[in-house]
């Protein structure tokens, strides 16, 4: 086969695969309220928790990009003895909905360096939990003594970035529960 013949072939192919239609679209914007997309109480795999901040509006003030739409929730169960409570006690969930995930991938971003940059956290690995995925956690201690953990995950899918924050005991709760609760919320928002 000559060069020319060859070219034509190539040329031809180029041609039909062209006419196949248009290269397949990007991922789907998601574009419920941003709500909708929160971990729910009945989400949470420990019982006793209740509602302490139903479902509202991240405020203004707090939002360092432009989403379209966002929204908080936070839920909370007492223990009789703290220094012996096992599972989440504090549980923060939050998701911001942006017009584009080039947006949502810059909010992303800057929140996860806001949160490295805090005094005494600790980043960590969130596995594979969205598009892009980062934790980070916080030891301290209680007035009464008790080693206690804060777990912050943050994860984008799509066009959503989401933070799950939770608290409890050391050794009674981290990452590994917090990636479960984390794992139900993302599951809602693919």
């Amino acid at each position: 086969m000559s060069r020319l013949q060859a070219a034509a072939r190539g040329l031809a192919c180029a041609l039909l695969l062209a006419a196949c239609g248009s290269p397949p679209a990007g991922p789907s914007l998601l574009s419920r309220p941003a709500s909708a997309y929160l971990l729910t109480l009945d989400e949470l795999r420990t019982p006793g928790f209740t509602v302490v901040e139903p479902a509202h509006p991240v405020p203004k003030n707090l939002l360092s990009a432009g989403p379209q739409d966002s929204a908080t929730a936070r839920y909370f169960r007492t223990v009789p003895v703290l220094a012996t409570a096992n599972g989440p006690l504090d549980v923060r969930t939050e998701t911001l909905r942006f017009a584009t995930a080039s947006s949502a991938h810059s909010a992303y971003t800057a929140l996860t360096r806001e949160v490295d940059a805090l005094a005494n956290i600790i980043p960590e690995s969130a596995g594979p939990l969205g598009d892009e995925a980062h934790a980070d956690h916080l030891l301290t201690t209680s007035p009464d003594g008790v080693p206690l953990v804060e777990v912050t995950l943050t994860w984008r899918i799509t066009n959503l970035v989401s933070v799950l924050v939770v608290r409890g005991r050391d050794a009674g709760t981290g990452l590994a529960d917090a990636l479960i609760l984390a794992h139900a919320q993302a599951a809602g928002e693919r």
